[in-house]
Order: structure tokens, then sequence, then C-alpha cells
């Protein structure tokens, strides 16, 4: 009588198996290929992986069960235990084992010699795009300028295998005195676009130039020259042309609607050109007393042109910030609620109605959702704007702010890292990952301020928003230094003393933090957050009672970022919440709150 292990060996159940994963991990693999090029649907290579996993018990049954004799196949417990082993069973399962493996490693020698050529194919198709310089006379262009670099970058941004670095990166080399090279060495690109613009009576002159980093040589250089009236015109113009001389992989047809500007109205995009400049001037500034002034800008391009998509995006963006107290950029002074919110649902409808890609028709989808609170139904839209763009920051910044929002830190974690991760060291889009890195992993929230400070005169915004990361850390004394820098050049005055009452709380100065909260306005919509900086938590609790109604529950949400807010507090919320899954942990303690002795 033989043993279990030596039957397992004798009726070749080993030898099978070992066939059956080597030949199956080459079907795979060769599956993987052919669904790569014929674009197949994810489900197709799952369901392949299912059915080979279910079929290994099948074939090591079949191969105890049965048996190759002399006289052919039979059941096993039909064959005499002396009867000789036919060695045909053994030699061609040997045979298929070492066929396959052979295969399988010249396989990997080719994937792997094919791996680098494509890595560097993705490297080289990057650019950064820095601003043009304003060459017109009056020197009263800039704004124009600024405009023009950025529709350029957007336009270049939304071909799909074109990797484009973002404003803020590109920005920050304004006035710059390194070279080309080190330029591109800093942002990870493998190509730098630079021009000029000059404006005259009606004439317009735009230069630009394409260099390789790699050689500083210029692969392309052109002249621009019409009336004001061909500055849509010479945009598109310029993003045709560098995508072309990078070889991007879209058809023309595909490639001329991508960079199109979205609209023909040239004063309208010059009105959209105009609020951008000013939008950014605000957010730096952190000057929210200004965001009407902005959000009247793009209102007067969506007149000229009523079908203007990004105008339309743009003031959905704005409105949704005056609808959540909890935003930053929140002005209190201004329209009633129901006017706002009616304003942010034609700004938003607009934009899904002229969207001109997937990715803001699934972001304007996505806030329409997050003011019905449907959190699952956003995380899954903001994961699709992940997958459409995986080398943009938008889609995983929202993914960290709503991993945060329910409660998902580790995810958050995750997310938060990865939007740092595609272009790290960014100024103010550092700030926002900051944000919401804080409460989840000191370590990684240190590590990013770290790599954000060291960036010349760092936006205000990351500055705000790496105080409180480092009061976090527990880094008490370096947060300090913070807040004399903010406010030698902010204009914010409730920043001001936000930041002044967290660092007086941290260094144990109770009655220094009570006299700068006596300062606030009644009505700030930063009063909440004081209050829960000052440790004074019933306060802050019935602050926000009024909220939680089906009008403004989408306002009381926005607090949901914040680890020290109760959402069990506030049974509408909270049912809404459960109602999808949704389990927050109980509220935390701020750590670096006042402590009443």
């Amino acid at each position: 009588m033989r043993g279990f292990i030596e039957e397992l060996r004798h009726r070749n159940v080993f030898r099978v198996g070992v066939a059956y994963v080597v030949v199956g991990w080459l079907v795979v693999q060769v599956a993987d290929l052919i669904a790569d090029v014929f674009d197949a649907p994810a489900w197709l290579m799952q369901t392949l992986v299912i059915v080979l996993l279910l079929g290994l018990p099948v074939a090591l049954f079949l191969a105890w069960a049965f048996e190759l004799t002399p006289e052919g196949m039979m059941k096993a417990e039909d064959v005499p235990v002396d009867a000789p082993k036919d060695p045909r069973s053994g030699r061609v399962l040997n045979i298929v084992t070492i066929s396959t493996l052979a295969v399988a490693v010249l396989w990997l020698g080719w994937d792997k010699l094919q791996r680098p050529a494509e890595l560097a194919a993705t490297a080289d198709k990057s650019i950064a795009v820095l601003p043009f310089d304003d060459f017109s006379p009056e020197g009263d262009q800039a704004w124009f300028a600024d405009g023009l670099t950025e529709e350029i970058l957007n336009s270049l941004a939304r071909t799909a295998d074109l990797h484009v670095a973002s404003r803020t990166s590109s920005f920050a080399f304004r006035g710059t005195t390194k070279d080309i090279p080190a330029i591109a060495a800093e942002l990870g690109v493998a190509h730098v676009l630079e021009g000029s613009v000059r404006r005259a009576s009606d004439r317009l002159r735009v230069t630009a130039q394409l260099i390789r980093a790699s050689d500083d040589k210029h692969l392309w250089s052109e002249t621009f020259d019409g009336s004001n009236e061909d500055s849509i015109v010479i945009q598109e113009e310029i993003a045709i042309a560098i995508a072309s001389a990078l070889q991007t992989a879209m058809d023309p047809e595909t490639l001329a609607r991508m960079v199109a500007a979205g609209t023909r109205s040239v004063a309208a995009w010059e009105t959209y050109l105009r609020g951008l400049s000013l939008n950014h001037q605000v957010r730096s500034q952190m000057d929210v007393g200004k965001i009407f002034d902005v959000i009247a800008v793009f209102d007067q391009a969506v007149a000229l042109d009523p079908s203007f998509a990004d105008a339309h995006l743009m003031l959905a963006n704005l409105w949704e910030s005056q609808i959540n107290p909890a935003a930053a950029s929140y002005n209190s002074d201004g329209p009633p609620y129901a006017e706002r919110r009616s304003r942010y649902d034609a700004a938003i409808t607009g934009a899904i109605k002229y969207a001109r890609s997937d990715v803001t028709r699934t972001e304007s989808e996505m806030r329409i959702a997050a003011f019905d609170l449907r959190v699952t139904d956003q995380i899954a839209l903001a994961q699709r704007m992940a997958e459409l763009e995986p080398h943009r920051r938008q889609g995983w910044g929202w993914l960290q702010y709503l991993y945060l929002a329910t409660g998902d830190y580790e995810k958050s974690r995750e997310a938060g890292l990865t939007a740092w991760a595609i272009e790290p060291g960014l100024g103010e889009t550092d700030g926002a990952v900051i944000n919401y890195m804080h409460p989840v992993s000191i370590d990684d929230t240190v590590m990013i301020i770290d790599k954000a400070l060291q960036v010349p005169n760092p936006s205000l915004n990351v500055i705000y928003q790496s105080h409180r990361g480092l009061l976090a850390a527990g880094q008490v004394a370096r947060a300090a230094g913070l807040v004399d820098d903010f406010a030698g050049r902010s204009s914010d005055e409730v920043g001001e003393v936000i930041m002044r009452l967290r660092q007086a709380c941290a260094e144990g100065r109770v009655d220094d933090a009570d006299e700068l909260f006596a300062t606030v306005d009644a009505d700030s919509n930063t009063r909440w957050l004081l209050l829960k900086t000052l440790g004074r938590d019933d306060e802050a609790r019935e602050l926000l009672r009024e909220l939680d109604t089906p009008e403004t529950l989408y306002a009381l949400s926005g607090f949901l970022t914040y680890p020290s807010f109760e959402a069990r507090d506030y049974p509408l919320l909270w049912k809404t919440l459960t109602a999808q899954g949704i389990n927050r942990p109980p509220a935390t303690p701020m750590p670096y709150r006042c402590e009443h002795k």
C-alpha cells in the first residue's frame, strides 16, 4: 500500500497542478494583451481568471480519478496497484510544463525590454507651459498673457496621453533666472513651452517656442500675427501645434475638439480670461471680500455666450463656495442663501448641458450629488474622475476630501498622497492636501509641509494650512513663525485672527485666545471653528443646530471634514449618512485646543 502523498505523486496530481498553473498564467498574459488591443471590458478578464481558478480543483480531481495506462484512460480505482505506470503520462506533462515555462521566460524577457521603452515614451510626452511674458507697449496685458497661457495649458491637459505640469507649478517660475533644463528637471517634464504676447491697438502678436529639455533644443517656434479677433484661433493653433510636435495619440479631429476654447465669442473668451486672472489673485491673497467681484466677471462671460461651458463651471465652483459656510472663501456678506443656491443650480445646469468632456460632466454630476448629500454617489463619481484622468489631481483631491468626510481615514490618506505625488510642492494646491491630510496622518502632513514651505514665497493658503498642520504635529515654536509671515503679507484679518488664536491655545495662553475671539463678528462663518479651538464644544454644537434642516443640510455637511465635528449631534444629518451605510467615527478634540483650568 502506498501512502497518501506517494499516491498523489503516483497519479501525477502534483505534475498536473504545476502544469495547470503555468499554462493558466500564460493564458492570462496573452488574454490580457489581446484585451488591451481590442479595448475589452474589465469584466472579461475577471471572468477568465475566475474560470481558471475554478478549473484548478477540477483538473486535480480528474488527475486523481483517472489514469493513463497502456490500455488507455481508466478510472484509477480500476487500475491494479502493482500495474506498471505508463511513462507517457509523466512525459507529456513534463513536456507541457517545460515548454510553457520556456515560453513564459521569453514572454517575461520581451515584456521587460518593452517596458522601459513604454515608460520612456510616456515620460517624453510631458510638458510645462511657462507664463507668457507681456511685451505690450503699455505693459497692461499681463491678465491676457496669463489667461492665454492657462488656456493653452488646459487644452494640452485634455489630450489623453500628454502629461502637463499644473498651472501652479509652471507659474511658480515666473521671472526666474533658471535655465530650461533646470526648470524641466524640477517639474519632471521633458519639454517646456515659453512665449510672449504683444497687444497694441487692435493688433496681436503671440510668439511661442517648444524646447526639449534634454539638450535645450528648440523643436518648434512660431510667431502668430493677427487682430484681437484672432486670439481664440491663435490659442487653439498653438495647442494643436504643440500636441502634434509631441506626437500624441489623438486623431486630428479629436485633437481639435479637445483644444477648442469652448466658445467662438472673442469677447466672452477674453472676459473669461479676466475672470481667471482675478480669481487667482483673490485666492492667492485670500481676499474673500472680492469673491463677488470675481463672480460678476464670469456672469459677463456667460451673458456674452450662454453656451460657454467653462464659464458656467467656474460660476458653479464659486457659488458652491458661497453656500458652504465651512469653505475657506465663504463670504457672509452678499445675497441670502436661497439666491445663492438658485445661482448655483443655474450654473451647474449650464455646465452639464454644455460640458465638453466626460471629466467636466462627471465633476458637475458629482457636485449635484453633493447637494442631495448622496455621498456614496459622490465617491463613485470622484473615482470615475480619477479613472478618466489618473495623472491629474482633481479626482484624487475629491476622493481625499470625501473619504475624510465619511471617516475612512486610511483611504483619505492614500488619495491625498496620490494627489500630492502627481506634482509635489505646487504651492496653492498643496494647501488643500495639507488641510485634509493633517487629521489622518501627522507624519505625511509634516513631510508635505516641509516640501511646500521650501518654495520661494509660498502661497498664503499653504502658510495658513501649514500652521494648523504643525500645531497638530506639536511643532508649536515652528508654527509661530508662520503667523507673522501670514500677517505681513495678507489683508485677511479674519485668517490672521484664527492663526493667532490657534497659536495662543497651543501655547496655553487661554486669556489671549479669549480676547482674540471677542474681536470676531457674531455672524462670522469662522465662529464654530474658533469655539472648537477654544474648547467651548457645547456652544459650537448649538451654533450649527439651525442648519440641520433639508434646505441647509449641505451647508452643515461642509463641517464633516473636521474630525472634531460630531455628526451624531444632528439627527437629520446622521440619519442621511447612516442610510447610506456611512458610520463616521466619534468626534475627536482638536489637538491644539485651549485647555481651561
